[in-house]
This record gives C-alpha cells, sequence and structure tokens, in this order.
C-alpha cells in the first residue's frame, strides 16, 4: 500500500481501546510527527502524552 492510499483510506477512531502503543511504538510515532512538513514554520510544536485514563 503505497503512501497516497493509506492517506486516502484513512479513518478517525471516536474510541480508542486498548492496547495501548509500547513506548517504542510512541516513539516512533512522535518521531515521524517531527518530521512533518511545517507550513512557513510555525514551530515550536507541542506534543502531550497522556497515559491512563485520560
Amino acid at each position: 500500500m503505497d503512501a497516497l492510499e493509506l492517506l486516502i483510506n484513512r479513518r478517525s477512531a471516536s474510541r480508542l481501546a486498548e492496547p495501548a502503543p509500547t513506548g517504542e511504538q510512541l516513539q516512533n510515532i512522535l518521531r515521524a510527527g517531527m518530521r512533518a512538513p511545517d507550513h512557513k514554520s510555525m514551530q515550536p510544536w507541542h506534543f502531550f502524552v497522556i497515559e491512563g485514563e485520560g
């Protein structure tokens, strides 16, 4: 599956369920987010990690 197909077919989950991502998976997600294009350098970004009952 190519990147365009993933973007076109993506779905948002209204309710998340167990299991939560592992620490390593979460680090990879955050790393990918930091590499996303930044329109007109509107930095700094803020990432909030909420654990447990959010």
